[in-house]
């Protein structure tokens, strides 16, 4: 029996990662998070500003309903959730809390006049991420 050359070499065990190859995936990956992630938390502090003015324009769609019925605002959000007693339905099922888990505000600010506040993700009233309907520039 002949033995071959590649008998005489020792086997190569399989090799693994270097220290130096796992610490430059490390930083790049570092890299890309920090590059990517500003955009992704902006997008997602967006997208609740968002929701908050959708729940807003839908309480403006069933106020207008209410003073159409009655000639006169609700007193707050809570009786658009009542029955009617003409129609035994009610204007919405449910006031939901806004996006950041806080109620919204409701002001009358006069017979037809009325404004609907949340006051953000900070909770606080009179910040700059209060978000307020209708809109500023559309009074």
């Amino acid at each position: 029996m002949t033995t071959r050359p590649q008998d005489l070499t020792p086997r190569r065990s399989i090799r693994g990662f270097t220290l130096v190859e796992l610490m430059v995936v490390i930083v790049i990956l570092g890299g890309l998070i920090a590059i990517v992630g500003p955009n992704v938390f902006k997008a997602l502090s967006e997208s609740d500003r968002g929701r908050a003015e959708t729940q807003m324009a839908n309480f403006e769609t069933s106020i207008n309903m209410y003073y159409m019925r009655h000639r006169k605002l609700p007193t707050s959000l809570d009786q658009l959730t009542e029955e009617d007693p003409k129609t035994g339905d009610s204007w919405m099922e449910k006031i939901p809390d806004d996006p950041w888990g806080n109620p919204y505000e409701f002001k009358i600010l006069s017979n037809k006049k009325y404004q609907i506040i949340s006051v953000g993700e900070d909770g606080q009233e009179g910040t700059d991420d209060d978000v307020v309907w209708p809109k500023i520039d559309e009074e």
